[in-house]
């Protein structure tokens, strides 16, 4: 052969023929594969992962072969089977990099072009290394540019093949159209790069070097027949295996989808069948507290009214015994109904707002007699920081003071109950107070401190316990805190008393800042030197916290004897006491017993002297009267109640007239007015009638009974009354039905009859039931003579007396409540004159800003100006100013300016009005 001329070869197009096909096999094998891998997790996917980059590696690899064997030279070809072996190890890595990156979660651009450039890579090497193996009497020369092209080719098919196989991976089906065009494009693409490739080399003659064939062999048409079949077998095999697994993986699916459907319809009709098993429950546990709330409502109230009436001692002593029998059943059944409520999960709390220090005053003042009766201190702490209105469950609340109140009263025996309140956390929205419950009482050994918060568990379980009681009142407690965002512990030590802790969450009350009272003491509070005298450290503490946050001068004494001598030094340096407020029961020397000797030995006696008593006897009051003290209140003492009654005080001793000893009737009396209300009453029961009657009557209330609500609707039309009680089960139409139906009556009228739930429903939701059809409160039975007369006041009685005390005031127009304004300030014309002059000097400037920021369009400064009047005119109870302030406020919040300058002119006349109605109630300062 002549070494100067390349050989000549041609195409066997049978053989290119069978190389496309099986291209086209291991495309569909790869577009199989990769289903499989993306399917599986685990070993499983390992193990599709290698066998699958072993198959289709083995079927590139063919493919290659195949039509080098198409390639027919006039000179005989053997392979280096060494090289042969390296050139598939090439094939299988660059299959496995495709599975790989075609079976993650997620393959963006990146990742599949850094992909195919390593594949891409991967397949050239295969190509050229198979090239490489071969051995012939002749030199392999290569063209750089098609072979430059080849490898480009490479990298694009294999960025081509991953994006096909990545984007129908998923595909269920084992033929479609979608799957079979790109494994059909896939398989013509990757014979293209061979082809190419084979396209870059020529043979030229050349002595083949003996040395060369050390590991060659040859290869038969018989030998590449069993490659082209073991290699179709292999694919076949991989893609069959694939549509079975997957047919299989879908049974399995099916099959744990139909389980799980068949257990969620499982859970269907188990929660079905508890919601009406809870259903049963919740009916069976409303009709059981209706039957037997109805029979101890007559026993309670009765006892009650007979207690009130003239009896022997024997009497009176069955009396009581019935009173604390009933009141004992009372407490076990409400633990009962709500521990049941909790454990079947319908306890919802009320998101309402209220007055903190009032519900815990109210509160304690539940215990108060207990507490008196076994000679406790019952002491109450707030921290001045902790907001007056907050918005949560009062109800609740005051439910888990009294739980651990009450048992602190019960465990112990001598000393102190103390309740503090204080905040642990204040955020603008939310805050979290602390709360705590002490005692001096018999301690709780401390392998209990847990386990007294499990239901009907106690310290003491022993048969000969000396303190009854079911067991759920901390339980209860315990849920009811977990359901306000806190928690609750103990701290105890045996025999020297224990200390429940418990956290809750409250939202801040959206109630506007002309709704709350402010804090402003009068100007005879400030600066008046007042002596305390009480033998209880902490009582003492609390005492000249409050007075110095009133901003009075307090100087305390630990018992009468430091009392008078400090009385004494007083008066010698000529800076004498103005109030002297003293506890009735201490060692050695009584309250009684110092007034004496104030009275006695030291006359004249010109301090103004006020009385405070755990529990007051049978004629104390006439021998305070006697002794000449100004006021006689029972603890635990309001600090409304007790700031009224100095107020009161002190002015008569300023004003020099006398007047009637002030006590905790007096001052409610002073505070609500003996307004008579007509009242109609619609109760089915004969007993609760003449209850519920009786109590009103007592209180200077006329009352007209009906037996049902269609009477009370027909009461109602013929008759007026300030007052209706509805009972909410009555034959004929229950209260629901008639509140109801009165309801759509006013619309017509507009007017609005105050009616108030009187039922022995105490169930979760029963009282919105009640709320949501009209009514104004709610009054759970029995009855308590203490609960009616707070729903009374607190719902009709104030109403009255603020129409009452209007007839008394300067007629202003709409711009400012002039009631509530006048109430703030304890009618302090002076006070109210000095807040008009300070308003009038800086609206101005505060308008001119507002006006400013609008022409200058800075919503940050409008929104700051629209605050500072909100705030101002809110102090001064200008409501529909205040609420037009606060629309500027909103709208410089908001950055859109668009409605601001009509807001303000609105503004403008408005504060006119304003500073007319202010200067009416300040005659000298309007002249």
């Amino acid at each position: 052969m002549d070494p100067t001329v390349d050989l000549a070869g041609s195409y066997n197009y049978g053989l290119v023929a069978v190389s496309v096909l099986i291209a086209i096999l291991a495309a569909y094998a790869a577009l199989e594969l990769a289903g499989r891998v993306t399917a599986t997790r685990g070993f499983v996917r390992s193990v599709w992962l290698y066998g699958g980059a072993l198959a289709l590696g083995l079927g590139i690899w063919c493919m290659h072969y195949v039509g080098m064997e198409a390639f027919r030279l006039p000179v005989q070809v053997l392979y280096d089977w060494p090289t042969v072996f390296l050139s598939m190890v090439a094939a299988v890595v660059a299959s496995a990099i495709a599975l790989f990156v075609v079976s993650r979660k997620t393959m963006g651009l990146v990742r599949a072009g850094l992909a195919s450039l390593f594949m891409g890579s991967g397949i050239a090497a295969m190509h050229y290394t198979g090239m490489e193996a071969m051995r012939l009497p002749a030199m392999c020369h290569y063209n750089l540019r098609i072979v430059a092209l080849s490898i480009v080719l490479a990298v694009v098919i294999s960025f081509v093949a991953l994006v096909l196989t990545y984007s129908i991976r998923e595909q269920s089906t084992f033929f479609g159209w979608r799957k079979t065009s790109s494994a059909v494009v896939m398989g013509l693409a990757i014979p293209v790069m061979h082809y190419v490739g084979m396209a870059a080399v020529t043979f030229r003659p050349m002595p083949l070097d003996q040395a060369s064939l050390a590991h060659a062999i040859g290869i038969s048409s018989l030998g590449l027949a069993g490659i082209g079949a073991v290699t179709t077998f292999v694919l076949g095999f991989a893609c069959l295996s694939a549509v079975l697994d997957r047919k299989l993986s879908l049974h399995t699916m099916e099959l744990a989808l139909a389980e799980q459907r068949y257990h969620v319809e499982l859970e269907r009709q188990r929660a079905k069948t508890a919601e009406l098993s809870n259903k049963a429950k919740s009916e069976f546990l409303a009709n059981m507290s209706h039957e037997i709330r109805t029979p101890l409502n007559g026993i309670i109230g009765m006892t009650d009214l007979a207690l009130e009436s003239e009896l022997t001692r024997e009497q009176r002593d069955y009396l009581e015994t019935v009173k604390l029998s009933a009141d004992a059943l009372l407490d076990v059944i409400n633990d009962i109904l709500d521990f049941s409520k909790i454990e079947a999960g319908k306890v919802d709390l009320e998101q309402v707002d209220f007055d903190l220090c009032s519900c815990i005053e109210d509160a304690l003042k539940t215990v108060a007699l207990r507490a008196d009766e076994k000679g406790l201190e019952l002491l109450c702490e707030i921290s001045p920081e902790v907001p007056a209105f907050v918005t949560g469950d009062s109800g609740r609340l005051r439910q888990i003071i009294l739980n651990l109140v009450g048992n602190a009263v019960k465990f112990t025996e001598q000393g102190e109950v103390a309740l503090k309140v204080q905040v642990d956390l204040l955020e603008e929205e939310h805050s979290v107070l602390h709360f705590i419950v002490s005692d001096t009482g018999i301690g709780i050994p401390s392998d209990k401190l847990e386990t007294i918060f499990e239901s009907f568990s106690q310290a003491d379980t022993s048969t000969t316990r000396e303190f009854g009681g079911t067991g759920l009142g901390l339980t209860i407690s315990r849920c009811l805190v977990q359901m306000m965002e806190g928690r609750i512990w103990v701290e105890s030590l045996l025999g020297r008393g224990s200390s429940f802790h418990f956290t809750a969450r409250f939202a801040e009350s959206p109630t506007s800042a002309a709704a709350r009272p402010v804090t402003i003491a009068p100007s005879i509070l400030a600066g008046a030197k007042v002596l305390i005298v009480d033998d209880n450290r902490t009582n003492r503490r609390i005492l000249e916290g409050i007075l110095t946050h009133w901003g009075m001068v307090p100087v305390v004494a630990g018992d009468g004897e430091q009392a008078l001598a400090l009385y004494q030094a007083a008066t010698e340096q000529s800076q004498p006491f103005n109030l002297i407020l003293t506890d009735m029961h201490m060692p050695k020397m009584d309250g009684f017993g110092l007034v004496e000797r104030l009275k006695g030995d030291l006359a004249p006696c010109n301090s103004t002297i006020m009385m405070l008593s755990s529990g007051g006897q049978r004629g104390d009051a006439q021998r305070c009267h006697a002794l000449g003290i100004a006021a006689y209140l029972l603890k635990p003492v309001r600090q409304s109640e007790l700031r009224e009654a100095m107020i009161r005080v002190l002015s008569s001793r300023q004003l020099k007239e006398s007047t009637p000893m002030i006590t905790r009737s007096s001052l409610r009396e002073g505070a609500v007015g003996k307004k008579t209300l007509k009242i109609l009453l619609a109760e089915d029961n004969l007993v609760n009638q003449k209850l519920a009657s009786r109590l009103l009557e007592k209180r200077n209330h006329s009352v007209a009974v009906v037996l049902n609500g269609r009477e009370a609707l027909a009461a109602l039309e013929k008759n007026h009354f300030d007052l209706v009680l509805m009972d909410m089960q009555m034959p004929e139409m229950d209260g629901f039905e008639a509140t109801r139906i009165l309801r759509e009556r006013e619309k017509s009228t507009g007017r609005h009859q105050p009616v108030i739930a009187m039922t022995a429903l105490a169930m979760n939701g029963d009282r919105e039931r009640c709320m949501a059809v009209g009514m104004d409160g709610y009054l759970s039975k029995p009855i308590r003579p203490q609960e009616l007369d707070e729903v009374l006041d607190s719902l009709v009685v104030p109403k009255e007396n603020l129409s009452t005390e209007t007839d008394t005031i300067p007629a202003a127009n709409d711009s400012v409540d002039v009631v509530q304004l006048l109430d703030r300030l304890d009618d302090d014309r002076a006070l109210l004159a000095e807040l008009l002059e300070i308003f009038r000097r800086e609206c101005p400037d505060l308008l001119q800003a507002a006006q400013g920021s609008i022409d200058a369009q800075r919503p940050a400064d409008l929104e700051r100006a629209g605050h500072t009047l909100k705030g101002a005119l809110g102090n001064l109870s200008a409501t529909n100013a205040s609420a037009l302030a606060g629309e500027l406020e909103r709208i410089g919040h908001s950055t859109d300016l668009t409605e601001a300058q009509t807001v303000l002119d609105r503004l403008v006349p408005e504060l006119g009005s304003v500073i007319h109605s202010l200067e009416s109630l300040c005659p000298v300062v309007a002249q």
